[in-house]
């Protein structure tokens, strides 16, 4: 694809440099918020714009309420009404989902409006239809027309080149923008094994400070935990998918929306609001960005796309950003010439089972054979190649590629921040928090894991995180903290992990503490003596009401030999009666 620059000063806007977006064009602006899809907006000619997400085109519709914005709820006769009302007013915007497009397209079609010859198409935050191919394919709908159009181009800070041969075919330039001034925010990127403690520990830092703090995490459950880890439902939102705002309602947290509400002092974004939504405050921000491997693998950003949409939401600037973030030297990775190799297999045999005779049986047992094949979305409807989720591959496994390595995110980072670093690996990591919660583990299993990570909190009790992971063990597994610090590890490994042993050597380890009491002993001392000769039975009695007066939980049979706690002493025959002579004190 041929590739234009165009220089872009400090302050300028996007239309300033560029009047119009030419057709048959990918623009890189390279800065967030100069100002491209403001200028399509007023651009003297009828668009639809694709956006990724609904709350873009909410915000896109409080400034610019001549907009007609499309998404679920509204329909196709809402948009036939404003194409009949408002076609001799001027130009008119449409802005859609790619999933609400079919609407438009529907609408058009009945009004014989030729949007394919009369329309500039523009799909703005353009990475998006690549980077959320594999798990929403139909941000795809609306490519075939988009094709069609004669005015059309895609618009983004950070595209991805698509591999689609129609882009060549057409004719398309890439121009980027080329700033004049040092554009490059500040991140502060901190490697570490422990997500959960650097991310309360940032928490604290912020605190107080008048910034939110705006936490991007691409996993709805990973949100959830921290909440109630953090036990701060009472001060946090969370952004997210409709369906994501029904999840946590479920689980008792209200506090989530689908749409951008006012800002808490700390808020959580899904990917839903990575991209071209603008959060305009009375003040700079606190970012941080979190991925967190050991618990969700999807939580990867991309340094050179999703962090530099992420940091260019905030209208008002960025107070600080950071992103906090774990590797996993052992996550499988395919390169580029593996995955095209594979989908190439893959689609050889998904052409052949397209040749089985399409009749009688033949076509029951085709329509089966495709239906199973998860070859299946890499397809188009027509039995195309849908070159877009291709690219969605080649994409999540480049991106997965750095997070094996530390050093790989810093060296992606460097294209588009200024970088500090910082590496903070701990005794104990969010790998070991995982296993505390594991439910493949037996109880003994779990048991052992539990002194295992005790052990190693105990010996490193200068910690920052000490007091705060001994909190959240002991409510996780109480009882085995609890018999943890009353036995040790030798003493629970010796009972073989078995709760019932050592739930009965705790009671016993109890009661000979109470026994030994000096409220006890103080007791028995005042009643015998060095040289008291005793029959049994007395003794025997005198222990059995000392054990009820002071309420000491004994199990075993109480006997006159537990003298010996508190005496030295013999047992004697007179008259062949037994006795107990007192000797010197023990205690």
């Amino acid at each position: 694809m041929k590739i234009e620059y165009i220089t872009i000063d400090a302050g300028q806007r996007f239309d300033a440099v560029m009047p119009e977006i030419p057709t048959n064009s990918i623009i890189n602006k390279t800065v967030t918020g100069c100002g491209a899809t403001y200028a399509e907006i007023n651009a003297p000619r009828h668009s639809v714009i694709i956006e990724p997400n609904v709350p873009v085109i909410e915000g896109k519709m409080k400034k610019h309420p001549q907009i007609l914005g499309v998404f679920e709820g509204v329909t196709t006769e809402d948009i036939i009404d404003f194409l009949n009302t408002n076609y001799n007013d001027g130009y008119l915007k449409i802005m859609t989902t790619p999933e609400s497009f079919p609407k438009v397209r529907s609408a058009m079609v009945q009004t014989h409006t030729d949007m394919h010859g009369e329309w500039f198409m523009l799909f703005d935050e353009c990475e998006r239809t690549i980077q959320d191919a594999g798990y929403r394919g139909s941000i795809t709908l609306p490519m075939d027309d988009f094709f069609r159009c004669k005015q059309k181009a895609m618009v983004s800070a950070t595209p991805i080149i698509p591999s689609d041969p129609r882009f060549e075919q057409q004719g398309f330039t890439m121009k980027i923008l080329r700033p004049t001034y040092d554009h490059k925010p500040k991140m502060l990127l901190i490697h570490t094994n422990n997500t959960v403690g650097w991310v309360r520990t940032l928490m604290g830092q912020v605190k107080g400070k008048g910034h939110p703090l705006c936490i991007f995490l691409n996993s709805t459950d990973t949100i959830h935990r921290m909440i109630c880890t953090y036990k701060i439902e009472k001060r946090c939102k969370v952004f997210c998918s409709y369906e994501s705002v029904k999840k946590l309602r479920k689980r008792d947290f209200s506090r989530a929306y689908s749409s951008l509400e006012e800002l808490d002092e700390i808020n959580f974004f899904t990917s839903r609001f990575f991209s071209a939504v603008d959060i305009e405050l009375p003040t700079t921000a606190c970012v941080l960005i979190v991925t967190d491997l050991s618990f969700a693998a999807h939580t990867v950003i991309d340094p050179t796309t999703e962090a530099v949409q992420i940091v260019g939401r905030f209208r008002n600037g960025v107070e600080d950003a950071a992103h906090i973030f774990s590797t996993n030297k052992e996550m499988p990775c395919k390169s580029r010439e593996e995955i095209a190799a594979r989908l190439e297999e893959c689609e050889a045999v998904y052409k052949q089972v397209l040749q089985i005779e399409a009749s009688g049986a033949g076509c029951d047992t085709r329509a089966q054979a495709l239906e199973g094949m998860d070859y299946k979305r890499f397809m188009n409807a027509d039995g195309t190649r849908n070159w877009f989720m291709w690219d969605n591959a080649y994409d999540d496994e480049r991106i997965k590629r750095y997070y094996t390595d530390a050093e790989l995110v810093r060296k992606e980072y460097a294209k588009a921040f200024h970088t500090d670093c910082a590496e903070h690996i701990y005794p104990l990591s969010d790998c070991d928090r995982l296993q505390r919660i594991n439910p493949r583990l037996k109880m003994k299993e779990l048991f052992r894991e539990i002194v295992r990570q005790l052990e190693i909190l105990e010996q490193n009790r200068t910690w920052n995180e000490y007091d705060f992971l001994r909190e959240e063990i002991q409510n996780q597994v109480p009882m085995m903290v609890d018999a943890y610090y009353a036995l040790g590890a030798t003493e629970i490994e010796r009972h073989n992990y078995n709760m019932n042993a050592i739930g009965k050597q705790i009671q016993e380890n109890e009661s000979q503490q109470l026994l030994t009491s000096e409220k006890v002993c103080g007791e028995v001392y005042d009643r015998l003596k060095t040289g008291d000769k005793l029959p049994v039975c007395v003794v025997n009695r005198f222990m059995n009401d000392l054990i009820m007066r002071f309420g000491i939980p004994y199990r075993k049979k109480v006997t006159a030999k537990m003298i010996g706690i508190y005496f030295e002493y013999k047992e004697v025959r007179t008259n062949k009666q037994r006795f107990i002579e007192l000797g010197k004190r023990i205690i």
